[in-house]
């Protein structure tokens, strides 16, 4: 078998196994993001560092239940932009819609996010990747669609989770852990600056993104279906949180204080 099809092929189970976990996470997400709201957070992070835009026709990619589109919506609703959201879980998106109910210029696909141009054949002003591109596993079709969509001037953001870490910024499952490998979904930072930095038509600007977490928001975060799917993916969801439980504890324990860490990737069309 060619490397291209094993690709593929991981691809599509990959895909396939990320729809399955999320149709399972909705509520579970809705849950954790009414006690932390991390999401919503993350989302207005990303609206400050695209300043001084003004996008008036966004795009929502994996939008999930909807935090993210809400989050820019109130942000922006000072002029109303239109807000397209895409998200390729069924759930998810009936809680997205739910929750957009009031809301004025947002507009719900379901798709999927590694085929863009399939669905939409206008251009944007800016396209928002709010903790999601982790989980495509041909992120650089997605991205390249994206840029091919965007109008000169526009702005891809996007919010990348990069793990757990110590005060010194060491990754924090190494030094409780050192034999357990995580990684959640499937593409590491590297290789989406990487991908960021070969499209020539983008100027492309990283900004981390450090907090302090405590042992309850770790194992809120951990526990969700789709979280707990990246450490045990092999063992069924009731029998993940025992598992979970120890290792918040142990993280908790033997690094401590505990930050999650995000990263920020800016990129303006020339």
């Amino acid at each position: 078998m060619s490397d291209r099809k094993t690709r593929e092929d991981f691809g599509s189970r990959f895909k396939s196994a990320v729809e399955r976990n999320f149709d399972q996470s909705a509520q579970a997400y809705d849950r954790f993001e009414e006690k932390h709201h991390l999401f919503e957070q993350l989302a207005r992070r990303q609206l400050e560092l695209i300043e001084p835009s003004r996008p008036e026709r966004i795009l929502d990619v994996g939008c999930g239940t909807g935090i993210s589109t809400v989050a820019l919506h109130k942000s922006l609703s000072s002029y109303s932009p239109n807000i397209y959201a895409i998200d390729i879980s069924e759930r998810m998106l009936m809680l997205a819609k739910e929750r957009c109910r009031d809301l004025r210029g947002v507009y719900f696909i379901r798709g999927d996010a590694e085929r863009l141009s399939e669905y939409f054949h206008e251009a944007f002003d800016a396209i928002f990747y709010a903790a999601s591109i982790f989980l495509l596993p041909r992120f650089s079709d997605s991205l390249k669609q994206a840029c091919r969509l965007l109008l000169p001037g526009g702005v891809i953001s996007i919010s990348h989770y990069s793990g757990l870490f110590d005060d010194r910024k060491g990754d924090a499952f190494h030094k409780a852990f050192p034999d357990l490998k995580y990684q959640y979904g499937t593409v590491p930072a590297v290789e989406l600056m990487a991908c960021m930095a070969s499209m020539k038509e983008l100027k492309t600007t990283t900004v981390d993104y450090h907090f302090e977490v405590t042992r309850e928001f770790l194992f809120d975060f951990l526990s969700i279906p789709a979280q707990s799917a990246g450490l045990y993916p092999k063992i069924p969801y009731l029998e993940r949180i025992p598992k979970v439980r120890v290792l918040c504890d142990g993280l908790a324990e033997k690094v401590s204080p505990l930050f999650m860490g995000w990263k920020f990737l800016i990129a303006r069309k020339r």
